[in-house]
C-alpha cells in the first residue's frame, strides 16, 4: 500500500520549495519561518492600516484615490520584495531547499523534463488566460501572440530547471 502525503503537506512542500521527504526538522524549520512571516505581515498591516487612516483624514479625503494606489503599490512591494524575500533567504540560508542525490546525472535529465513541461504547462495556460480575456477573443486567433507566449514558455522552463538545478547537491558516499 503506497502512503499517500497529505494535501497540506503538499501544499508546505510546494509553496516552500522543500523536494523530497519532509521530515520534523525541516517541517518546523518551515512552521518558524512562516510564523515570522506572518507576525512581520501582521504588524506591517497594523501600521500602514493605521497611517493611511491618519493621511486620509489630515488631507480631509481630497486625494483619496491617489493615496489609496499608493498603498496598494506599497503592501504589494512589501509582500512581494519584503515576505516572499525573507522566505527565500531563510529557507535557504537553513538548507530546507537543497535536493541531496546519489545519481547527479539522472537527476538532471529528470529536472530537464519537469522544466520543460513546466514551460509547457505556463506557455499553454497563460495564452488560454490572456486569450480568453483580451475582446473578442482575439488573442487566441493571433499568430504572433502563439510565438510569444512559445518564447515566454521557453524561458520560464529555463529560469525554473536553472533555479531547480541549483538546489540539487551530491551525497558524498
Amino acid at each position: 500500500m503506497i502512503n499517500k502525503e497529505k494535501f497540506s503537506t503538499r501544499m508546505l512542500k510546494r509553496f516552500y520549495g522543500v523536494q523530497g521527504v519532509l521530515d520534523e526538522y525541516r517541517r518546523n524549520e518551515i512552521y518558524k519561518i512562516g510564523n515570522t512571516a506572518f507576525i512581520a505581515m501582521f504588524y506591517y498591516s497594523l501600521i500602514s492600516n493605521f497611517l493611511v487612516v491618519l493621511i486620509l483624514s489630515l488631507d480631509e479625503y481630497k486625494h483619496l484615490e491617489s493615496i489609496l494606489f499608493w498603498y496598494i503599490g506599497a503592501n504589494f512591494i512589501f509582500v512581494v520584495f519584503g515576505i516572499s524575500g525573507y522566505i527565500i533567504f531563510a529557507t535557504k540560508s537553513r538548507h530546507l531547499v537543497e535536493n541531496e542525490v546519489k545519481d547527479i546525472a539522472y537527476q538532471k535529465k529528470r529536472l530537464i523534463n519537469i522544466s520543460i513541461k513546466q514551460g509547457f504547462t505556463f506557455g499553454v495556460l497563460t495564452f488560454i488566460l490572456n486569450g480568453i480575456m483580451s475582446p473578442h477573443l482575439s488573442e487566441l486567433t493571433s499568430w504572433h501572440t502563439v510565438r510569444f507566449y512559445i518564447i515566454a514558455g521557453a524561458f520560464f522552463g529555463l529560469a525554473m530547471y536553472f533555479f531547480q538545478r541549483m538546489n540539487l547537491k551530491k551525497i558524498k558516499e
